[in-house]
């Protein structure tokens, strides 16, 4: 694929477009498929975040999306995904109990053809959860008034999948150190911090736009730099407002996204580019 640039985001449906898309033309692919019923990100029909799980349109969507996901990604590369559980609803008729979408996501991939190879844990701060969430399963008055109904906190969970086949271009060029491996193949990550986020990174306007759950930029640095090489392009189907560019650009990679909202695709933009300027302002010291 020749792109025409450093980054580009389409705007649109990633599911039609990366029909449009030829086989194998990324190298990696990094994002967070918006979470049913959970948040609302747009008003559109085609938005994963307005269908429902238990029969409700996320399974059908998503089973296309994974379908399209293997062909546009090289063989024997790999496709990390952000996800969470879910907790059950008062409207879905239960709201005791999650939904597995964790389960969902590896069971849908590897129906589409692609190898579900291993997931790491992303700790959550209980305290923080609850307040946030509101969760009485996770308060005190829970725990004071009904102690069997109490759970700990969701983690996120970071899904490895990969296509089938060889890796034609080994990433044996020895940028990962052994110490950053020692620390990374550590099954649970307990030292990420929550508001590494574009939503806080410093510098920022008031008047940017805020994404309801961005991924930590800490979790996309480990993975871009695990599996890409630099001048390879990572792929992120559901951008947002550009955390996984950003970092991609920043470390030398080129990206490409696709983002159904209007407002998030142009702050993608204005992210994406100021990852750009952050490796420029890195080569310029080493000049």
């Amino acid at each position: 694929m020749n792109m025409q640039s450093e980054y580009e985001v389409y705007h649109g449906d990633c599911i039609e477009h990366m029909a449009t898309l030829p086989e194998g033309c990324f190298d990696f692919a990094v994002f967070s498929p918006p979470f049913p019923a959970l948040y609302a990100y747009t008003d559109s029909e085609r938005d994963i975040g307005n269908t429902e799980l238990g029969g409700g349109g996320a399974e059908l969507h998503l089973s296309f999306f994974y379908r399209q996901l293997r062909r546009v990604i090289k063989p024997g590369r790999a496709a990390c995904v952000h996800v969470m559980q879910i907790p059950k609803l008062k409207r879905s008729g239960d709201e005791r109990g999650i939904y597995d979408f964790r389960g969902l996501n590896i069971r849908l991939a590897e129906r589409a053809g692609l190898l579900y190879e291993y997931d790491w844990c992303i700790r959550k701060n209980p305290q923080s959860q609850a307040i946030r969430t509101r969760s009485r399963e996770l308060q005190f008055a829970g725990l004071d008034s009904d102690r069997a109904r109490c759970r700990g906190a969701l983690s996120d969970y970071i899904i490895k999948l990969s296509v089938p086949g060889d890796n034609a271009t080994p990433l044996d060029d020895g940028t990962v150190t052994r110490n950053q491996w020692i620390q990374w193949a550590e099954g649970t990550w307990s030292d990420i911090r929550e508001t590494d986020t574009l939503n806080t990174l410093a510098a920022r306007s008031e008047n940017d736009t805020r994404h309801i759950c961005p991924l930590q930029l800490g979790v996309i640095y480990r993975l871009v730099k695990l599996f890409s090489a630099e001048g390879e392009i990572v792929f992120s189907p559901f951008a947002g407002i550009g955390s996984e560019g950003y970092i991609a650009l920043r470390e030398g990679r080129k990206f490409y996204g696709c983002e159904l909202k209007d407002e998030y695709r142009a702050e993608c933009l204005k992210n994406c580019e100021k990852g750009r300027a952050a490796k420029q302002e890195q080569l310029a010291l080493f000049a």
